[in-house]
């Protein structure tokens, strides 16, 4: 049979597999215990790439073994396989010493003559075949009964031969005393030995998770998304082997490309069939009738599962032709049924790689009979029609179905389908002016409800066509704008093409409105207030001029949001009236973003369980409506609410992970960092703190959403002062400062404020420390923001004790605490608890130790472990510190809490003397935890502790 497969470029592949077995310990782990009491059978039974290969050469390296002589044989998939082929191969390789041989182990001299000075002399052979024959079998188990201690592995015992299970059955019946065997094969063969197994192991597809972790070793990465395991998972059907080669497939054909982050069907597509893979198929098929063959080609063009009367339509078989010819392939594992009645491939790769034996011309017509055979259908499955049509050089066709199924996707909010079918469309470059201005303008709408990048590059390319009409460049344009907008680094760029659009628009009012009302958020950047306001009042002119209900509501929506991030107290009870369901996806949409943006707002503001009910809403409302860009930016909003409300366990790795899947988005890039930085200076990791906040725009505040930036700002003033480099933090400040008054909104300056004045205030700047206090006292005056409220209190407090009042500043510390706990802000509230300890020491009050001690157990529980060590420092200075009561559990090889903190700053390159001054340790207490860290890690030395942390399982 000669098969016309499409041409490939000439490539090198390497193969690539993971550094260590993924998925089955549990099943090693079986198999070690069962073969070390021996004697043993074990049965390991999987198909074809599910890991029997890899388990059985990772038992060969248990340390369990050591001293067990390890024989091992592989069958092949040969026409005439060779008589007890893979066990005499495994016997090849014995030598001294054995155990003593009587005259029949001479027989095998023929079959084994690189054994001849280890056998007795061969004896005459006897006349009978037969009895020939049980010579031979009781030869070979002598022989393995000789090798003492031993383990014969069989892999492939699917493909041996008749003689070589004969034999094998015979050894198993009645086994040595000091031998184990472990055989490996598929499908119905081990039923011949159950009776004599001691375990059998069955290999069924690896999870999401295993999938997960072999992503992660094979493309040495930290982590993956959830999104990209869930496609890996569901693209390779969790079969190992197939899993390894698509992974290896995605790291050669990646480049520099960012991999872990998203795995698109659109990507799957594009991959060469990995050589093994591709092999493996090949060789399936041509164990096939021809038949099977065309029924296999044209599953494989149909490209999806379905039902077998549409397969046999296309490969002209019918009743019990077609019966034959699935069963047959079924049989070879080429095709499966993967749902009732509906037959296709366990995994895209299969697929393709049997759509590549195909010719061009044949390819092309098949396509034309998919075309036929579906296109009927009562539903019209129209993105699969859309496929056949282009593919069969259908263009016409192909753009029709093609935008159909754009539409059905938009209507249903499976937003990223129909970007990706629009997106396609428009790249093919062969539209007429009006489908061009037509599909752009159905991109640039739906492109607004998610966000993905390489839309920019498409409007920008369509808007360089001049000859559209105003109103379609300015639609294209307002939406180019709003994407830009979003974009890390792209804000004023964004708003002037906003504005162009603007002018484009004076036709359009409605469209026009939106460009208007985009400015109009006060968000991001250093524009003041006062200019969102102006184009605010804008938006107020034109809104009773607007008859479209979604236009309205949106506009709506984004008041609401607008008002409540600036503490306006009207903009809740706006809320509370809006109905909380509508009709259209696209309204539904707006109320989504409603729910989000208010969550963000509340946040901010200080009204934390409205945020984390709104928070959880928006979610899932924005996942229904298909809204995509909002139900990102929401997982920003929850992981920085996580941080101020005091739930960090994990939220570490979380905010890395949401960072790394959304590394164009800027608000969850700047979000995320801010969460990160101020993770890492209460943990003492100033170098890391300093690196995260970077990446919140607070060194470049135009590009920035403002409340990040001043709240990055505030992190850093601290992180200056805890340093000793007040010049630093007075530099901070004065920046974060400058930023606050050009924005003018003050509600979002709660964690700057009180740090800016302590930093004044220790370089005796008393006018300045007083003045920032009463600009924001004035800022928040008649504001709905109870953050702001609590923060005024501890600047005021911070002023009084750096003046050494310290019982009016005890008060007031008191008061900042409860109003932080009331919130709950329970990071600021220690903070608080613990300034106004302070006070009280210093004005003579012992009774402060108490009230000290408990901060620094809450420090402790928030996982502060600078802020805890300063405490505990407080109180040895004043005489009274005790170790906890809750007694020290013993950490056997795991790191302790606190050696992991250790390990963490050695991780980032920090000294001795700068662990000591970020955890409060003396010095010599760190060199004791460095010793226990690098030898618990195993780690030769300090800088080799960053490599061995990262794969170090937290207990």
């Amino acid at each position: 049979m000669v098969w016309m497969a499409s041409q490939r470029p000439t490539s090198v592949s390497v193969r690539t597999r993971s550094p260590k077995l993924v998925g089955r310990e549990k099943e090693l782990g079986t198999i070690v215990e069962v073969v070390t009491e021996r004697p043993a059978v074990v049965l390991i039974e999987g198909e074809a790439g599910m890991g029997k290969t890899r388990l059985m050469t990772e038992l060969a390296g248990r340390p369990e073994l050591r001293g067990v002589r390890l024989l091992t044989g592989t069958c092949q998939p040969l026409r005439d396989p060779f008589p007890y082929g893979p066990i005499l191969e495994a016997l090849r390789s014995l030598s001294e010493p054995l155990g003593p041989l009587s005259p029949v182990a001479g027989v095998l001299r023929p079959l084994l003559p690189e054994l001849a000075e280890i056998l007795p002399p061969q004896p005459e052979p006897l006349a009978d075949p037969a009895a020939e024959r049980h010579l031979r079998f009781r030869a070979i188990r002598e022989l393995l009964g000789a090798c003492g201690p031993a383990l014969l592995v069989l892999d492939d015992l699917h493909w041996a031969d008749e003689d070589t299970r004969d034999l094998l059955r015979f050894v198993v019946s009645m086994m040595p005393p000091d031998l184990a065997v472990v055989v490996g094969y598929r499908g119905p063969f081990g039923s011949s030995f159950r009776s004599a197994e001691h375990a059998r192991v069955t290999l069924g597809p690896l999870d999401v998770s295993a999938v997960r972790r072999l992503a992660t070793g094979i493309l040495d990465l930290p982590r993956v998304s959830d999104e990209f395991a869930a496609k890996l998972h569901e693209s390779t059907a969790g079969i190992p082997f197939v899993a390894e080669e698509t992974l290896r497939a995605l790291k050669e054909s990646a480049g520099s490309q960012p991999l872990g982050e998203t795995l698109t069907d659109r990507l799957l597509e594009s991959l060469e069939v990995p050589v093994l893979l591709r092999e493996a198929m090949t060789e399936r098929l041509e164990t096939l009738p021809e038949p099977a063959v065309k029924l296999a080609r044209a599953a494989a063009v149909l490209g999806v599962p379905i039902e077998a009367k549409v397969i046999g339509r296309l490969a002209g078989l019918a009743g019990d032709n077609l019966r034959s010819a699935l069963l047959t392939a079924m049989d070879g594992g080429v095709l499966g049924e993967v749902d009732e009645d509906r037959y296709g491939f366990r995994h895209p790769l299969a697929r393709k790689a049997v759509y590549d034996t195909i010719s061009g011309p044949e390819r092309t017509m098949l396509h034309g009979e998919a075309l036929a055979a579906l296109a009927g259908s009562p539903v019209p499955p129209v993105l699969q029609l859309a496929r056949h049509a282009r593919s069969a050089g259908r263009l016409d066709q192909w753009q029709h179905y093609a935008e159909a199924a754009a539409d059905q996707a938009t209507a249903r909010g499976d937003t990223s389908l129909a970007i990706d079918v629009l997106q396609s469309l428009l790249s093919a470059g062969k539209l007429a002016e009006a489908d061009v201005a037509r599909l752009a303008t159905k991109l640039s709408q739906i492109a607004l409800r998610g966000f993905r990048r390489d839309v920019i590059a498409t409007l920008e390319h369509v808007l360089e066509d001049p000859p559209h009409d105003p109103a379609t460049r300015g639609t294209i344009r307002l939406s180019l704008g709003s994407l830009l907008v979003r974009t890390v680094g792209q804000l004023g760029r964004g708003r002037v093409e906003v504005e162009k659009a603007i002018s484009e628009l004076v036709d359009r009012p409605e469209l026009a409105a939106r460009g208007i009302n985009l400015l109009a958020q006060p968000i991001d950047g250093l524009t003041s207030l006062a200019w969102h306001q102006r184009w605010s009042r804008r938006v107020e002119d034109v809104f009773d001029q607007l008859t479209d209900p979604e236009l309205r509501l949106a506009l709506t929506v984004d008041r609401i949001a607008s008002r409540a991030h600036t503490g306006d107290g009207t903009a809740w009870a706006e809320f509370e009236a809006l109905p909380e369901e509508t009709s259209s996806v696209a309204e539904r949409v707006q109320l989504a973003r409603l729910w989000c943006n208010l969550a963000d707002g509340q946040s901010w503001l200080g009204h934390l369980g409205r945020a984390d009910r709104l928070v959880t809403e928006g979610t899932r409302r924005a996942i229904d409506a298909g809204a995509l860009y909002a139900a990102g930016l929401v997982q920003g909003t929850r992981v920085r609410l996580d941080w101020v409300t005091g739930r960090w366990d994990g939220l570490a790795e979380q905010a890395e992970a949401l960072r790394d899947k959304y590394s164009d988005l800027g608000p969850i890039v700047q979000e995320t960092s801010l969460v990160l930085g101020a993770l890492a200076a209460v943990r003492g990791e100033f170098a890391a703190a300093h690196r995260h906040l970077a990446e919140t725009s607070v060194l470049a505040p135009e590009h920035g959403a403002i409340p990040v930036v001043l709240s990055a700002a505030g992190v850093l003033v601290r992180v200056k002062l805890a340093t000793g480099d007040l010049a630093g933090a007075l530099a901070a400040a004065d920046e974060g400062m400058t930023v606050a008054r050009r924005k003018g909104v003050w509600v979002w300056a709660a964690d700057l404020v009180p740090a800016a004045a302590e930093a004044y205030a220790q370089d005796g700047r008393w006018d300045e420390a007083d003045g920032v206090v009463e600009e924001f006292a004035r800022g928040i005056e008649g504001r709905d923001a109870p953050a702001a409220e609590a923060a005024l209190l501890a600047g005021r407090a911070a002023l009084l004790a750096a003046r050494g009042k310290h019982q009016a500043a005890t008060v007031g510390f008191e008061q900042a605490r409860e109003r932080y706990a009331e919130l709950p802000m329970p990071y600021p509230a220690t903070g608080a608890q613990e300034r106004a300890a302070l006070s009280r020491l210093a004005a003579g009050d012992r009774s402060a130790i108490e009230e000290l001690a408990c901060a620094a157990e809450s420090y402790e529980r928030l996982g502060a472990t600078r802020d805890a060590g300063r405490c505990r420092h407080q109180l040895r200075e004043n005489g009274a510190w005790a170790p906890s009561q809750r007694g020290r559990r013993g950490y056997g090889r795991e790191l302790s809490p606190r050696e992991r903190e250790v390990a963490r700053m050695l991780a980032d390159g920090r000294t001795n003397r700068e662990i000591a001054d970020g955890l409060f340790l003396s010095p010599r207490t760190v060199e004791q935890h460095v010793a226990k860290v690098l030898r618990k890690l195993g780690a030769r030395s300090r800088a080799d502790v960053a490599r061995h942390l990262s794969t170090y399982a937290l207990p």
